[in-house]
């Protein structure tokens, strides 16, 4: 656990050493902040739908950008080999990266906490227990991208090539749900189950069952284990 915590402050400092950090949280903050705020000037309705929507949406391009170059950029300058030669678990190298993209993925969520604050203000007859729960949707949404994005990352030395990729497998996740209606309803309750916009309407609604977060977990084993996989491999060659 030591190592993983070493691997992931190491990346955490690495990421707010530069100012592209600041810009990308910057961005997604407004971005989000914005939906926030049309609905509530247009129709005078304060409410945190459109929010929740938005962050979905961003976080297809953004959790790929967060984590293009976890294994990539290691590739490109040369210290994945240093990495992969040091007495250190590969599964340490890669829970300590994916670590670092949830933690960002964290502070992201919490830089909307303003227009929850706005919502307790203003809104009537809250329930928060639904709000909680679209967070922690959003999280496990955004928890799964980032083992997709690290699992790219790890496949492809190019990191444009990796944002690519990872953003494909997340799109087809994502819109999974609406292609629903071309599927033959004896088949309809297994593409459902493997859509990440339909479970996060389920978690959404308040009710945390295990289904759904056996669901999330399971693709985040399968993506980390892939990536644990392939640089074992690496290894031993």
């Amino acid at each position: 656990m030591k190592q993983i915590k070493l691997i992931a402050y190491r990346e955490f400092v690495s990421f707010f050493k530069s100012p592209t950090a600041y810009i990308t949280l910057l961005v997604f903050t407004l971005i989000n902040t914005w939906f926030f705020i049309m609905p509530l000037f247009s129709s005078g309705n304060a409410t945190l739908n459109g929010l929740f929507y938005s962050i979905q949406l961003v976080w297809l391009v953004y959790i790929p950008v967060l984590s293009m170059g976890l294994i990539a950029k290691e590739r490109n300058i040369g210290t994945i080999e240093t990495l992969l030669t040091m007495p250190i678990k590969i599964k340490e190298i890669v829970l300590g990266k994916y670590m670092f993209t949830l933690l960002i993925i964290l502070i992201s969520l919490l830089l909307t906490l303003p227009n929850f604050i706005t919502i307790a203000l203003l809104g009537q007859n809250i329930d928060y227990g639904v709000i909680f729960c679209a967070y922690l949707g959003l999280f496990l949404i955004g928890s799964v991208y980032a083992a997709i994005g690290l699992f790219c990352s790890t496949i492809n030395a190019n990191q444009i090539s990796a944002f690519i990729l990872s953003f494909v497998l997340s799109l087809v996740l994502f819109l999974m749900e609406y292609a629903l209606i071309f599927v033959p309803s004896s088949l309809l309750s297994f593409f459902q189950y493997f859509s990440i916009t339909w479970q996060y309407g389920n978690i959404s609604k308040g009710v945390l069952d295990s289904r759904v977060i056996v669901y999330f977990v399971s693709l985040v084993y399968i993506f980390l284990f892939f990536s644990i996989e392939y640089l074992k491999d690496r290894r031993s060659n």
